[in-house]
């Protein structure tokens, strides 16, 4: 009796903190929705080149905790998220005490803060046990898959169907991180603006694993110190009135440019923002150009 009582005290913890289940309790304000809209159709005027299907923006009003509201665009579309996936890596790091392991910490800052793709490649193989190396064949590439796919299986318990059990590469992938893509590249990372969203909320809200370490990882000055540290400039932070407080991770490739964020406005405003574009990413003046919309809209 006792042994079935935890159990149900355990589920029901579970699904009281159940990161995207948590995100889809939050009511959708239709007012802000209204307004994500207008934001969509203002940037797709002021960006010709950029399709519907291709922007998605999601947001989440946190400045009162007990009138928390959302909305979105496209918030459910999927695309391929680029280093928006090691906001993933990073809370899975946590979630399953690896950050114990030797050089974590190091690549865990290196990852975030510059976006490094070999300080992630390091934190996919501590995560799944399943390092790079030449093609395998039969058992041994199905034993390899599944590892990497036991990442996503973590996630789907919380409610998520995406994928992050690939690594980003600079040039690559090669040898049995590419036969992972699978032939149509149906095992290729996958995210919606959602999704990470959820995973931010679940970071802001201090319900993930280590909430707080993994904030002073996104933590970001809007004038960096470093060139190479900089995901503002470009990016939602580009868009802040002075005196705002940013947490986010960015991510970009010649096909998709994104920025997931979480800002502290000077007026006490708190907001999560996540926007996803693909097909025009060589334009640095678009995310910097939708927030500001998003911010006019909200009236900030």
């Amino acid at each position: 009796m006792r042994t079935r009582l935890a159990f149900l005290l355990l589920l029901v913890a579970t699904f009281a903190h159940a990161d995207y289940r948590e995100f889809l309790q939050v009511p959708v304000d239709p007012s802000m929705a209204t307004k994500l809209r207008h934001v969509a159709d203002a940037t797709l005027a002021d960006y010709p080149k950029l399709k519907r299907e291709d922007l998605a923006i999601t947001v989440v009003d946190v400045t009162n905790p007990a009138t928390i509201a959302r909305g979105d665009v496209q918030g459910d579309v999927p695309f391929y998220p680029a280093s928006v996936i090691k906001l993933f890596f990073m809370d899975d790091i946590f979630a399953t005490h690896k950050e114990r392991v030797p050089d974590v910490d190091r690549a865990l800052r290196e990852m975030i803060s510059v976006s490094d793709n070999d300080a992630t490649a390091y934190l996919v193989d501590v995560l799944s046990n399943a390092g790079a190396g030449p093609e395998l064949q039969g058992r041994a590439l199905r034993r390899f898959l599944d590892r990497r796919r036991a990442i996503n299986k973590r996630f789907a318990k919380l409610g998520y169907d995406i994928s992050a059990m690939a690594k980003p590469w600079s040039y690559g992938p090669y040898g049995r991180e590419r036969q992972l893509l699978g032939q149509n590249r149906e095992n290729r990372n996958r995210l919606t603006a959602n999704f990470t969203t959820a995973l931010l909320l679940w970071i802001v809200r201090r319900h993930a694993p280590s909430s707080d370490a993994q904030l002073a990882l996104l933590a970001r000055p809007l004038e960096p110190l470093r060139a190479e540290e900089n995901q503002v400039k470009e990016f939602v932070g580009e868009a802040l009135p002075p005196g705002s407080r940013l947490w986010s991770k960015a991510g970009w490739t010649s096909e998709v440019r994104h920025d997931t964020a979480y800002v502290e406005l000077p007026n006490g405003r708190k907001l999560l923002i996540t926007i996803f574009t693909r097909g025009i990413a060589d334009d640095v003046t678009l995310i910097p150009s939708i927030a500001k919309k998003v911010l006019a809209e909200l009236g900030q």
